[in-house]
């Protein structure tokens, strides 16, 4: 049966209340639950600031993140989960957009529009890292969202990348968004001119407050062992074959990151691939090779996807495999990450097996995410990327 949305303006009205109802719901309940997992950690860094420290000393609680994430120590000196609701309501924010914005195309049939709208409001993964662990990913994941909407929709490129460089600025990643400002080589000169002044200002005034132990946090995630959710970690398991070639491919990561979002900047530079699209698959491929592959990321992958959908369908043939991909990713997510990993008690024991192998199903829908956005794009043939 074909379920069909109605776009009477009750129904609209009715979306929005439900929106409404579930923000203000999802924050009371939020600040109702104590903190746990990585907000817990975080107070140790925002007490270190208040106290005059320095929050990126060596500690148990490893402080892997930028200068602007330092600022919600004073929020958390007014209430200790004042952060956490921003961070919530920086999803609850990309969320309610998304879907809201999502419904009202034409483009998108009524399946594709229920399956959108249960994919944001209901997906365990998204609640489990926002209202439960409260992960700082995303207050980056709105950054990123609202500097890719100025980019994209707003053509703002200046503001938009003023707005992804507060995001390099909280967590290193948004870095790889930045090849895919523009196409245009005198552009490309401008806006990286634009991130390294603001950068070198930002990181002046924190050398100048705590020194340069800021740097400490650049290259942290880059240090620890493959994480859970990246192919490396299956390289580095117990089912991979050969040990030795496991170590040489976990030597090769940067460069196979470099390597991967480079082809898709070469892509996007050639026109084979629209830009909304190439932020999208650029993205995906730091995530194919990136060592660090927590879960947490992956709210900022979301939140690019969330940009290309809204992109995407307003062309007369959409792409609706990479759509569906990504959406098998993000049922993926709900079920290992949302599910699977909280009831096993962090796969800890009998359970630990799966950390060996969760990052090679992960690697292959990845995989067709990529394959689709690449393979099946529908460039304007009167316009060029700029």
């Amino acid at each position: 049966m074909k379920l069909a949305p109605t776009q009477s303006g009750s129904f609209n009205y009715a979306l929005a209340v439900f929106s409404i109802v579930y923000f203000i719901s999802v924050l009371v309940v939020s600040y109702s639950i104590e903190p746990m997992h990585d907000y817990a950690l975080y107070f140790r860094h925002w007490d270190l600031v208040l106290s005059g420290g320095d929050p990126w000393k060596k500690m148990e609680a490893a402080n892997a993140y930028g200068p602007f994430y330092n600022l919600f120590a004073w929020l958390y000196a007014i209430d200790y989960q004042l952060p956490k609701l921003i961070f919530v309501s920086s999803w609850l924010a990309i969320s309610i957009y998304a879907v809201n914005q999502f419904w009202s195309l034409s483009k998108s049939s009524g399946f594709q529009k229920w399956l959108y709208f249960i994919f944001w409001f209901f997906n365990p993964f998204f609640i489990l890292s926002t209202v439960f662990y409260a992960f700082n990913d995303a207050f980056v994941a709105l950054l990123m969202f609202l500097g890719l909407l100025l980019i994209l929709q707003y053509q703002k490129k200046e503001l938009g990348t003023i707005v992804i460089t507060l995001g390099v600025l909280t967590k290193l990643y948004p870095l790889f968004l930045l090849p895919f400002i523009s196409a245009n080589k005198k552009q490309i000169i401008k806006y990286a001119l634009l991130f390294l002044f603001l950068l070198s200002v930002v990181y002046f005034l924190t050398y100048l407050i705590w020194g340069i132990s800021f740097t400490n946090a650049l290259g942290k995630a880059n240090g620890r062992d493959p994480a859970l959710f990246s192919i490396m970690r299956f390289v580095d398991g117990a089912y991979f074959p050969s040990d030795l070639l496991g170590d040489v491919i976990i030597g090769l990561t940067n460069l196979l990151v470099l390597l991967g979002v480079g082809y898709v900047f070469k892509c996007f530079k050639d026109n084979k691939i629209e830009q909304h699209t190439a932020f999208l698959a650029g993205f995906t491929m730091l995530l194919l090779f990136y060592k660090a592959g927590q879960q947490q990321f992956y709210l900022a992958y979301f939140a690019i996807f969330a940009v290309w959908t809204m992109l995407e369908f307003k062309k007369d043939v959409p792409n609706v495999k990479a759509f569906y991909a990504v959406l098998l990713l993000g049922v993926w997510f709900a079920v290992m990450a949302g599910v699977v990993y909280p009831l096993t008690n962090k796969m800890d024991g009998e359970y630990l097996w799966v950390r060996d192998v969760i990052g090679l199903p992960t690697f292959l829908i990845q995989l067709m995410v990529v394959f689709f956005l690449l393979k099946n794009t529908n460039v304007s043939v009167d316009g060029k990327n700029n």
